[in-house]
């Protein structure tokens, strides 16, 4: 094996250490109302605006990411929470509600319009990646 494969290898296994190591990032403040997802159908259904369903879990590398990154800049926390009701799940506090939800792996979010999911985000991304994906997601439901 070469010396610049094996250093690759121990680079992503140190950064991997580090990640989980590391203390988990904070719920991000646009979710601070702690909507469930129970009241976020029911006030969907009297406003008529979609829910936007973020699904984490602590020991998850790229949902640390993504709540320390994406999930603070500030068009990204406008959008949400000026177009949607937010809604936070976390793995292993919420595993009952998000069993039953299209989720297979973390972090995803969903888009849910008329109680139906209309888009699904899949990983984390960068704030103008994900910004411009979720803008799709709420114009055309995909």
């Amino acid at each position: 094996m070469k010396w610049s494969t094996v250093l690759i290898i121990l680079v992503f296994v140190g950064y991997l250490a580090f990640m989980m190591l590391r203390k988990p990032a904070p719920t991000p403040g646009v979710f601070d109302a702690q909507i469930t997802l129970a009241d976020a159908q029911i006030q969907s259904a009297q406003s008529g605006k979609p829910i936007f369903v973020l699904v984490t879990a602590d020991w998850c590398a790229p949902c640390q990411t993504l709540k320390r990154g994406a999930l603070l800049d500030p068009s990204v926390v406008e959008l949400i929470s000026t177009q949607t009701i937010p809604v936070y799940l976390e793995a292993d506090t919420n595993g009952a509600e998000i069993q039953n939800l299209p989720v297979s792996s973390y972090p995803t979010a969903l888009v849910i319009k008329d109680g139906e999911v209309s888009a699904s985000i899949v990983g984390g991304k960068p704030a103008r990646k994900y910004l411009a994906v979720l803008k799709k997601a709420l114009a055309t439901g995909g």
